[in-house]
């Protein structure tokens, strides 16, 4: 691929190569709610739980593409599909996924660039099977399984199909080349030096205004982790969900001086 600053290339023809590379590795990722696609979308980022990350970072440095293949649990669909742009724990922002399900999320941020925001029904990809999970269907697997590289080429053309005939548009516009996971620097992010400035990603319009209408881009990173904040450790909504209007002033007194202890354990733990 051409990586010079200057190169331009047709977007579909760019994401064709991206995904049809003889170095390209495909993986299922199982998202437990709209709102973490929505983060994602806003910061492009995610984070995989501990067990996934040793074989996602072997398969960012020893490829050329990772393509995260995304879907939300309980929809029956995927949701479109990015590729990873850092290893686990080398994200610009670390600290966007800190939690899940009310508790310190273990998993290391890493950066990514979705490439299409489009929704499959499972039902279209019915005959898609992953001969790397004893060929059951495509949408069968745990969050992290790997996908067979035909099929996972096969299903990034549904997404592109679909993606065009959504957004009822042709090829027509140049974009800039995406990098690949062998043009990140030595220190571990997207770019790298091209005269003064490092390269820019080229964007590749992954969605229009009228498709995946859940995952709308929320807040900025520091209201994002804000927001988590509060809602995790707020003593009085989380730590004792009682109604405070049945208390006399003394035992309003001991719960407050309980839950502060307990909030500022949790602050410890977020250090």
């Amino acid at each position: 691929m051409n990586n010079s600053c200057s190169a331009l290339v047709p977007p579909f023809q760019d994401v064709k190569n991206l995904y049809s590379r003889a170095k390209t590795k495909f993986f299922l990722i199982k998202s437990s709610s709209d709102k973490n696609i929505s983060i994602s979308l806003n910061f492009n980022i995610w984070a995989t739980t501990p067990k996934n990350e040793n074989k996602f970072v072997t398969a960012f440095v020893e490829n050329d593409y990772v393509v995260l293949i995304f879907s939300v649990n309980g929809s029956s669909k995927f949701c479109g599909y990015a590729i990873m742009q850092s290893k686990p724990g080398m994200s610009k922002n670390n600290h966007v996924y800190f939690y899940y399900d009310d508790k310190i999320f273990r998993g290391r941020n890493f950066d990514i660039q979705w490439i299409r925001v489009v929704d499959v029904a499972f039902q279209e990809v019915s005959h898609l099977k992953n001969s790397l999970n004893e060929n059951k269907p495509i949408k069968v697997g745990r969050d992290g399984q790997e996908i067979e590289q035909i099929a996972g080429i096969k299903l990034c053309e549904i997404f592109e199909a679909k993606f065009v005939k959504i957004n009822n548009i042709a090829d027509t516009q140049p974009k800039k080349n995406i990098q690949t996971a062998q043009d990140v620097n030595e220190n571990n992010s997207v770019g790298s030096p091209c005269t003064d400035e490092k390269k820019q990603i080229g964007t590749l319009s992954p969605s229009n205004n009228n498709s995946n209408t859940n995952y709308n881009p929320i807040r900025t990173i520091q209201e994002e982790s804000q927001y988590n904040l509060f809602n995790i450790y707020n003593p009085a909504l989380h730590i004792f969900p009682i109604d405070l209007t049945n208390m006399n002033y003394d035992e309003y007194i001991d719960l407050y001086e309980k839950s502060l202890l307990v909030w500022q354990q949790k602050m410890l733990q977020l250090k």
